[in-house]
Order: structure tokens, then sequence, then C-alpha cells
């Protein structure tokens, strides 16, 4: 199923395949991730982010962010790595992801 994604310059969606998508999965190991970060996340870079109760170390952003920007927009904070991946069905996501 494709995905359109819009971009912030005003210019027309941009089409994306499952396979195309870009991901970026935070993982922060013994720990959770509290609202006001994903509130932080979802604001500051116009982006979904998917958690999952059962994963509650993970999070999983719809583009690629790096380590550096994600710690910027959240101000610091518990020890986390950020992962680039590309695909809905790519094997390294911890849960399966599905976008509205």
């Amino acid at each position: 199923m494709p995905i359109f994604m819009g971009d912030l310059s005003g210019e027309k969606p941009i089409l994306h395949t499952e396979d195309e998508t870009k991901l970026t999965v935070l993982y922060r190991e013994g720990g959770t991730w509290c609202s006001s970060e994903i509130n932080k996340l979802c604001v500051s870079l116009f982006t979904e982010v998917v958690s999952r109760q059962n994963f509650p170390e993970y999070l999983v952003l719809f583009g690629h962010y790096t380590r550096e920007r994600v710690l910027c927009v959240l101000g610091g904070g518990w020890a986390f790595t950020a992962n680039q991946i590309v695909g809905l069905n790519n094997k390294e996501l911890p849960f399966p992801v599905s976008w509205l």
C-alpha cells in the first residue's frame, strides 16, 4: 500500500511504498519512554511515533533521524540508541508497524 507523506515546503506529497518507508527505531535499554518525550518528538520532528505497551523500551519514528537530532529535541535525558532502517516489513523492527 502506498504511503503519502507531505513535506514542509508546501510541495506535492511524496509517494513511498512499504519497502521504501524510512524509519528510525529508538531503544532505551531497561527503560520506558514517557508521554512528554513522545509528544516532543511528534511536535518538533513533525512525525508520527509508534509504540507498543509490551515493548516499552522501543519507539518507532516515521522518517530518518540521527541520535543527535533526537537528543536535541528531547533536551537530554536517559541513554538510548537510534537506528535508521528502511521498510515497514524490515526484520529489525521490534514489532509490526503500520501508519494511518
